[in-house]
């Protein structure tokens, strides 16, 4: 029996045997409670003990000791607490989260590291406005989304709730323009990134953001394409680009780029490409597919440090 299959079945013994419904377990250098109910984010650092390494080496690029983290779609704080990690005492941390049971779980895990002075939590979303809105709820934890349609609407549970958003500008306003945005909103990216077009153009702020791309939510009514196009025009390029796993690698290598070593993750194998051409880059996000997570940055990849050598182990 595999280890991953070993830590699904004894999580299942666990939560049956013990009416355990979360668990302790050591994530990288720090631990974490886990949602044995949960079949998203939990269940897959039960099986594997880590996450997206791809999306991890890229962090590992470009945050140093100091710098401000907009971190959106916290969920239960998987990637807050490795940014704390890398931005250090001195860094501040700025953690949003729509789901009131993530909201809950994250508190948890930041309680648990002893970290809980360092990060501000909000309960909320980002968007393009100040405002509310409905976000659907899903069965996996870390796909609640604004936008119930295509594959999304199978891991839906039904339920909807009312939350608030906040535009970045607003968020920079009251907490300092950050140096980072992170973002897994599911396919809401379009609606963050446009909300920041006014204040970029006004330079009022320009960080850095990672982002990963759901490529099936992005219509001529939900246009990804516009909003990356601005971003060039702000003087924004693609540092960094790790490919999907379903064919990813073999369509950016086609194009003549040469990344990174493969890095295991998830059960898959991804691959990090450094300054992606914008034509190509809107192509790989938005047309032919090939992007899982992307940088924009005023930075080409040489400026951003070279690769932490854990990442790409």
């Amino acid at each position: 029996m595999t280890g991953a299959v070993c830590s699904l079945a004894y999580g299942n013994l666990e939560r049956q045997l013990l009416g355990r419904r979360y668990v302790v377990r050591r994530v990288h250098d720090y631990r974490m409670w886990l949602d044995l109910e949960d079949r998203g984010i939990s269940r897959s650092l039960l099986l594997f003990g880590k996450r997206e390494m791809d999306h991890k080496a890229m962090l590992e690029r470009v945050l140093r000791p100091g710098m401000s983290v907009f971190d959106i779609g916290a969920n239960i704080g998987y990637y807050v607490l490795l940014e704390l990690g890398l931005i250090g005492e001195s860094g501040r941390l700025l953690a949003i989260e729509p789901s009131p049971a993530n909201i809950e779980l994250l508190g948890r895990n930041l309680a648990l590291n002893a970290v809980g002075d360092r990060v501000t939590v909000m309960e909320g979303a980002v968007s393009d406005q100040t405002g509310s809105r409905s976000i659907h709820l899903s069965e996996q934890s870390n796909l609640n989304t604004f936008h119930p349609d295509g594959g999304a609407a199978l891991h839906l549970s039904g339920e909807t709730i009312e939350v608030m958003t906040y535009s970045l500008p607003d968020l920079a306003a009251r907490h300092g323009a950050p140096d980072l945005v992170r973002m897994d909103v599911e396919g809401h990216e379009v609606e963050v990134m446009g909300g920041m077009l006014d204040a970029l153009r006004a330079g009022e702020m320009a960080p850095m953001i990672i982002f990963e791309v759901h490529r099936s939510r992005y219509a001529a009514s939900h246009d990804m394409e516009a909003v990356l196009r601005a971003f060039f025009g702000c003087g924004y390029r693609v540092p960094l680009l790790a490919s999907s796993w379903q064919g990813g690698t073999g369509l950016i290598e086609s194009r003549g780029y040469r990344g990174s070593p493969p890095i295991p993750t998830d059960g898959v194998k991804r691959v990090v490409f450094e300054d992606i051409a914008a034509e190509d880059a809107i192509d790989f996000i938005c047309h032919v597919g090939g992007a899982r997570t992307v940088l924009l940055a005023r930075q080409d990849a040489a400026e951003l440090g070279r690769p932490a050598e854990s990442s790409i182990q």
